[in-house]
C-alpha cells in the first residue's frame, strides 16, 4: 500500500513511499495467509517456517514496489512476477506429504490472497478519474495500518472458521449411508449417520437404531396405531435429561456402505424424544458396519 506525495518521481508518477507501512502490511498478510492456506491443507504448521517465507515474501513485495518506481514491466511479465512468486510461498511454508496437499495449499493461498484483496479494495478504495477523461483508477490511501492488519485478522478467523466447519460437514457426510428399513410387508429407504457415540442398548443387550419419528411412522403404518406391534421403552439421557425412548422390533436393516450391502437383522428400531437433526433421518450404531466388515 502506498500513500500520494510528491518525494519520489518514477514512471511520471509522484507518492511517498512509507516503507515501514509496507513492510508491516505485507508481512501480517502474508503470515496470516498462508498460516490460513497451511491448515486449510492440513499441511505441517510451524510459526518459524512461516514467518521467514511471509518476511522473504514481504522483501519481494517491497523490493517489487521499489522497483517499478522507476522501471516498466510489459503487462505479462508483471502478471508472472506477482502471481508466479504468490504460488511459490505456500512451497517453502511447509512441509507437504503429498503432492495433492501442496496443490491445496497453493490453491487456497491464492484463493484467500484474492478475496482479501477484493475485500479491501471493496472497503479502502477511492476510484479516481485521470485528467482528461482517461482510465479509472483505483488507490488506498490514508488508512491506516493497524486498520489493514486489523481487516487481515478478522478476515482469516473468518475464513479459519468457516473452513472447520466445511470439513466438519464433510466429515459428518462421509459418514451418512444409504439404507432399507423392513417391517413385515413395508420397506423404506432412507439415509442414515454412523455415529461411534450411538451406545443405546436394547433390554435383550444389542444395539439400537434410533429414527425420526416420521420416518418410523411410515415404515410401521397402520401396525403402529392398531397395537399389533408390541413396544418396549429404553431409558434414555437427553439434552433436557433422562428420558425414555419407545421402541419396536423390525424385520432387518439393509445397510450400502463401500459397494457393499449389510444386512443386520432382528433390529430393535427406536424413536427419538428429541428429533433426529442433519440430513438423515436414522443414527444408526457404528458397529452395526463394524461387525459386517
Amino acid at each position: 500500500f502506498v500513500k500520494e506525495g510528491s518525494t519520489i518521481r518514477g514512471n511520471n508518477h509522484a507518492m511517498t513511499v512509507y516503507l515501514d507501512l509496507i513492510i508491516l502490511d505485507n508481512f501480517a498478510a502474508d503470515f496470516a495467509l498462508l498460516y490460513l492456506a497451511v491448515k486449510t491443507a492440513r499441511g505441517e504448521v510451524k510459526l518459524w517456517r512461516l514467518a521467514l517465507t511471509a518476511l522473504a515474501g514481504t522483501a519481494l513485495a517491497v523490493g517489487y514496489t521499489v522497483f517499478t518506481l522507476y522501471y516498466t514491466l510489459p503487462p505479462a511479465v508483471e502478471i508472472f512476477v506477482k502471481y508466479g512468486v504468490a504460488a511459490l510461498l505456500p512451497v517453502f511454508a511447509s512441509k507437504y506429504k503429498k503432492k495433492s496437499t501442496l496443490a491445496i495449499a497453493v490453491g487456497a493461498f491464492l484463493a484467500y490472497m484474492f478475496a482479501l484483496a477484493g475485500l479491501l479494495t471493496a472497503l479502502f478504495s477511492d476510484p479516481q478519474i485521470e485528467e482528461g477523461g482517461g482510465a479509472l483508477t483505483y488507490t488506498i490511501g490514508g488508512v491506516p495500518s493497524g486498520v489493514l492488519v486489523a481487516c487481515t485478522v478478522l478476515f482469516v478467523a473468518a475464513a479459519k472458521k468457516t473452513v472447520a466447519k466445511i470439513a466438519k460437514r464433510k466429515k459428518i457426510l462421509s459418514l451418512v449411508v444409504d439404507c432399507s428399513l423392513f417391517y413385515r410387508e413395508n420397506r423404506v429407504r432412507t439415509r442414515a449417520f454412523l455415529d461411534s457415540g450411538n451406545m443405546v442398548t436394547a433390554p435383550d443387550g444389542t444395539f439400537v437404531a434410533v429414527a425420526e419419528k416420521a420416518l418410523a411412522v411410515k415404515l410401521l403404518g397402520e401396525h403402529l396405531f392398531t397395537g399389533s406391534t408390541n413396544g418396549i421403552r429404553i431409558p434414555v439421557a437427553t439434552v433436557s435429561g433422562k428420558s425414555f425412548m419407545t421402541a419396536f422390533k423390525i424385520d432387518k436393516i439393509e445397510i450400502y456402505c463401500d459397494g457393499t450391502r449389510n444386512i443386520i437383522e432382528d433390529v430393535t428400531l427406536g424413536i427419538s424424544p428429541d428429533g433426529v437433526h442433519g440430513e438423515y433421518d436414522l443414527i444408526l450404531p457404528f458397529d452395526f458396519v463394524r461387525e459386517q466388515k
